[in-house]
């Protein structure tokens, strides 16, 4: 270190210089960083969703579900593999470990999808993650929902689509435009054209053709033959028969109209009950704040120079209010930090410039710190940064300038002072160093999502570490040399009577009362442990409410529809609510997969401190419950958050914070048991918001074809079934274009067909001779009732019964459930898993038990070396007992369990925690080597590190108290963390300064 201090002395103006220009550039490297709300917990999920139209939950299981798990399985890193099959939809969520990229798991599904038989026109498509949902917006204008829809999935979409890093841009609500034939059964009877002549000849009626080319003279001219249908008289006037030699137009038999597919959802907007919406997604990975800048601008241009004038597009949720709002809090927790810790060194220094010298190296070691993540292209985000504490970064510097001015004391001069100073710590910071990056070894070491949540965090403490390291050995030394030359401390009066006290009491306190202290402290450690609950991971609260309400599933969608309404209306009588935006269904693409009776909520809150009475959002949420079940008491409630709620579901399979799944084979034993384990789980105190997903009581009107009596009529099932679909739903037959935008052709019945099952009975079909005959003479109609839902997971069925735990203390409340749902008998080949929070929970703590006792034991070996004794590696780690059990103390005042936040508050003191009993160590030993008594050495030691100790104890708290005391938006996962750290340092260094001492005379110390 000698020629260190030489070189950093002998070009200190060039070094203060650099620091300077280094600052600067990174001012302008900062403004490039982007900044994420929270980091997306989720591994690579691939979603594939296919849509059969008019099947059952059954027929697609086993038509399209099972055959593409069967292609999809054995790929290369997938983990699990989740489904859904519900009429006319197949849901497929494949989930990889984080060794696979998301890019290269998508392509090993494409490749799969390449390679499956599935029946013809069945075309599986990939839906991006909703986890990547950055922006909601309205289509608006006094136009009609279909010229709304059209304007929205053929200008809007397709514009905002080409913004750099959206995945999709999806369209729920509206009608979408379609053309529709009419046919009048009575008109086909009348001219004796059979429904499958018309769909052929349309069909046949919609189309170009090439004739290649053909040469006149000297001009080559290409050959096209034109048949496309541009515009309804076209549709009207195609012949679709002849009568007598007179053909017969689609217009004799027809009313040919512009009319909208069968609505399968619907959106509202606060009062706005029909709106048209849509949703964009980005791709995984990808930047929000450049995203949303883009996606801002793009909406602009439309609005002012593509959108007919009546139209706009209006965003009504937008994730860049939530950043900015994280932002804020993560500005305001850091200037309070930095503050409160300035204030300290004040106190303790006594000297302005060193203070601020000292403080100074927070922002610009922060500064440098998040220029690396931008060169780095890496995203800060709420805990990256929240949770840092700027205390520990100064801990070294704050060794650095104590003990330069404990020197000066002593009578050494300036640079003397200095270079003694460097002797001196040098070697003990770095060990010290090394011990406190080697406790962060398990939050490297994590898998699962809490490495994707803490893995950023810890990247950047360690780089504010290694410059704090740096610039206390180059700038502080370089600022203390030409700033500090005629500087010298000055103790405050109440200081030094402190110190007088501390001194006293520490006198009274006898080794035997040391030590069983000490084992007091383990005890309390372990009970408190014991006591606190656990959970995985706070609840951030994200400003909002998602609430999901689920109608009987057999109900229609326009009841959901008028139910939802209602439901909207109590949502918006909370003064507390700003906003709310409702939907029912599901979009036609099938990109969520539910039913009519399946109601969305995302209710936007007012800032709190805005509400008009004094409650917590839990207390709001209780009441929204009790308010809706007034109204509608026997339907199933889940309250979340947004970004909670689609990444609760993306991860385990079910829309739902936990789940319950019952794996079996047989449907009704499913289902049986599934309401036996939801009622006993109902009593367990803590637990909310059960339901279970019906897998069964899906009512079907069945129209079997009795191929037989067919026959007699020379009827074919295809002929039968035509009739079918075009009656009552419509048959899809070609597409017209127009411009760039598609639009289907349908051919259908009259709406009267669809009234009752006696009216369906009645529909006509048409033979070849002209004559017709009902349905029901070649068809069995009959009421039955079928599957709603299969659900699959890892190739197996199963039934999930969702629950969400009120209290904090989610490892304690789902262990009660578990025994309450103990002595429930499975037949053989059933059984039961517990998934969600409560799974990842499980899994996370698995893990860091592992990586926690590993670097212990490394840490152990570091301080072996260190000391070159067992004995007094045990005394060093007596350091960290006091802070742990200090940090259980606070978590039990702040009523914060067990959780992986407040695991990585562990870790994170865990280094200090032995540097400052390593340094008391060292002091202690190098005054016996001298030749001091163990009492004179103790008192030397006590009375030489007294104020270090404390000034580095006590910054290491305050730096995190603005967070450990924060409330409001973002605020919840650092608090646990931080509540850690605050009580870890401030309890654990006081019964470090205490009862250390006293342990001291037990420490072998070798010769130097």
């Amino acid at each position: 270190m000698h020629k260190v201090f030489r070189f950093v002395v002998e070009n200190a103006v060039a070094i203060l210089l650099i620091n300077f220009i280094l600052v600067v550039s990174s001012l302008f490297i900062v403004r490039q960083l982007n900044i994420e709300v929270f980091p997306d917990p989720s591994p690579p999920i691939v979603e594939i969703v296919t849509v059969y139209e008019g099947r059952s939950a059954e027929e697609v299981e086993k038509q399209i579900t099972i055959p593409l798990e069967v292609a999809l399985a054995g790929m290369p890193g997938l983990e699990n593999i989740y489904s859904i099959s519900l009429y006319g939809l197949s849901d497929i969520k494949c989930r990889f470990s984080f060794d696979v990229t998301y890019k290269d798991a998508r392509q090993e599904v494409l490749n799969r999808l390449s390679q499956v038989n599935l029946p013809p026109n069945v075309s599986p498509s990939i839906n991006p993650s909703p986890i990547g949902e950055v922006m909601r917006y309205r289509v608006k204008g006094n136009r009609s929902l279909i010229d709304l829809r059209t304007i929205q999935d053929w200008i809007v979409a397709r514009n905002l689509q080409t913004v750099p890093g959206v995945a999709t841009v999806s369209s729920y609500g509206g009608a979408v435009k379609a053309y529709s034939i009419v046919v009048h059964p009575q008109k086909l009877i009348e001219y004796k054209i059979p429904l499958s002549q018309v769909i052929d000849q349309v069909s046949k009626s919609n189309i170009n053709v090439g004739g290649k080319v053909l040469e006149f003279g000297d001009q080559y001219y290409n050959i096209r033959g034109i048949g496309l249908i541009k515009s309804v008289s076209d549709i009207e006037n195609t012949i679709v028969g002849y009568k007598n030699n007179i053909p017969i137009m689609v217009k004799n038999i027809a009313d040919v109209q512009i009319s909208h597919l069968p609505r399968t959802a619907y959106v509202g907007l606060n009062r706005n009950d029909d709106i048209v919406m849509g949703v964009v997604v980005l791709r995984k990975n990808e930047k929000s704040i450049p995203a949303l800048k883009a996606l801002h601008e793009k909406i602009d241009y439309l609005n002012n120079h593509v959108l007919p004038k009546d139209v706009k597009v209006i965003p009504f949720y937008d994730k860049q209010e939530l950043i900015d709002k994280v932002i804020h809090k993560i500005t305001e927790t850091a200037i309070t930090g930095i503050i409160l810790v300035l204030v300290v060194i004040l106190i303790f220094l006594g000297e302005v410039r060193s203070a601020l010298i000292v403080a100074s190296i927070i922002p610009i070691s922060l500064l440098y710190t998040l220029s690396v993540m931008a060169i780095n292209k890496e995203s800060a985000n709420l805990l990256s940064i929240g949770a840092i504490d700027f205390g520990i970064i100064v801990d070294i510097p704050l060794i650095f300038i104590e003990n330069y001015f404990r020197l000066k004391d002593e009578g050494k001069n300036h640079f003397q002072a200095l270079k003694e100073n460097i002797d001196q710590i040098s070697k003990p910071i770095m060990f010290s160093m090394i011990v406190i990056l080697l406790a962060f070894i398990p939050l490297f070491t994590m898998k699962g999502s809490e490495s994707q949540i803490f893995m950023p965090m810890a990247k950047t403490y360690i780089y504010a570490l290694i410059f704090a390291l740096v610039l206390t050995f180059t700038y502080l030394l370089a600022s203390s040399y030409i700033f500090l030359k005629n500087s010298h401390e000055r103790k405050f009066k109440f200081f030094v009577i402190l110190e007088r006290i501390y001194l006293k009491v520490v006198e009274k306190i006898s080794s035997k009362m040391a030590i069983l202290a000490t084992l007091i402290v383990f005890v309390g450690a372990i009970i408190l442990f014991k006591s606190l609950g656990a959970q995985f991971l706070p609840k951030m609260d994200e400003g909002n409410i998602y609430a999901r309400v689920i109608f009987p599933y057999t109900i229609s969608l326009k009841k959901s529809y008028e139910n939802a309404k209602e439901i909207r209306d109590i949502l918006l009588s909370f003064p507390e609510v700003e906003q709310v935006e409702f939907q029912v269904g599901r979009p036609e693409d099938g990109t969520d997969p539910t039913g009519p009776f399946n109601s969305e909520y995302f209710v936007k809150l007012k800032d709190y401190d805005k509400w008009p009475k004094n409650i917590t959002k839990e207390e709001l949420e209780k009441e929204i419950r009790e308010k809706i079940r007034q109204k509608f008491p026997n339907f199933d409630i889940n309250l979340s958050q947004y970004i909670q709620d689609n990444l609760d579901e993306a991860m385990s399979g079910v829309k739902g914070e936990n789940s319950v799944k019952i794996f079996g084979s047989d449907l009704n034993i499913l289902t049986q048991k599934a309401h036996e384990v939801a009622e006993r789980i109902k009593k367990v105190p803590g637990i909310t918001d059960v339901g279970i997903f019906e897998e069964l009581g899906q009512p079907n009107l069945i129209i079997q074809v009795d191929r037989e009596k067919a026959s007699l009529y020379n009827l074919t099932v295809e002929d039968i079934l035509d009739v079918i679909q075009s009656s009552l739903n419509g048959r899809f037959v070609t597409q017209i274009m127009e411009e760039d935008k598609f639009f289907d052709l349908v051919v259908k019945f009259p709406d009267k067909y669809r009234d009752s099952i006696e009216d369906i009975k009645d529909i006509p079909i048409i033979l070849q001779d002209g004559s017709f005959i009902p349905i029901s003479k070649v068809a069995n109609i009959y009421y039955d009732t079928g599957a709603s839902f299969i659900y699959r997971e890892n190739y197996r069925r199963y039934i999930p019964i969702k629950f969400s735990v009120e209290s904090k203390d989610l490892a304690g409340t789902v262990a009660k459930a578990q025994d309450a749902i103990k002595d429930v008998k499975l037949p053989e080949g059933y059984f039961i898993t517990w998934s969600g929070q409560f799974e990842q929970m499980q899994q996370a703590f698995q893990r860091l038990k592992i990586s926690i006792g590993f670097t212990l034991f490394v840490i152990v070996i570091v301080l072996f070396i260190i000391n070159g004794s067992i004995k007094n590696t045990f005394i060093v780690l007596l350091s960290p007992l006091y802070a742990f059990f200090g940090g259980l103390l606070f978590l039990l005042i702040w009523k914060e369990p067990i959780s992986v936040s407040a695991s990585v508050g562990f870790i994170s003191i865990l280094g200090i925690a032995v540097l400052n009993a390593n340094i008391m160590l060292s002091t202690y030993s190098n005054f016996i080597r001298s030749g001091l008594e163990k009492e004179e050495a103790i008192v030397k030691t006590i009375r030489e590190k007294f104020r270090s100790i404390l000034i580095t104890g006590l910054t290491a708290s305050v730096g995190l108290l603005p967070a450990a005391v924060s409330h409001g938006v973002g605020s919840q996962v650092q608090k646990p963390l931080a509540v850690v750290i605050v009580g870890g340092m401030f309890l654990g260094t006081l019964l470090l300064l205490l009862f250390f001492p006293r342990l001291l005379k037990f420490v072998e110390v070798r010769e130097a």
